[in-house]
């Protein structure tokens, strides 16, 4: 990504669009697994898992540091992802 390879706002635009698409696309099959973790899940607990989810925090802040990305907005992003997927997987197991 080289910051001098855009000349317009507009660029800059579609290539987030594009990004957007991609995110959506992965978000789309995390939520496939999640579905598929629900089945081996029998009550609200198992669901919240609050160790799992200081685990995945835990490697998302180190994936972003790699990738020269903040790790309070990877958390930001993915605590809030995280609670939309329990948010899920308690309607799954409530049927």
């Amino acid at each position: 990504m080289e910051a001098d390879r855009y000349n317009s706002l507009e660029d800059v635009r579609y290539n987030i669009d594009l990004i957007d698409k991609v995110i959506i696309q992965l978000i789309s099959e995390r939520s496939f697994f999640v579905n598929e973790a629900a089945r081996f899940k029998n009550n609200e607990q198992e669901v919240e898992a609050p160790r799992r989810v200081e685990e995945v925090i835990g490697k998302i802040r180190h994936v972003a540091v790699s990738k020269k990305l903040n790790p309070d907005i990877a958390e930001k992003v993915y605590r809030a992802m995280i609670g939309a997927f329990i948010e899920q997987e308690k309607e799954t197991i409530h049927g």
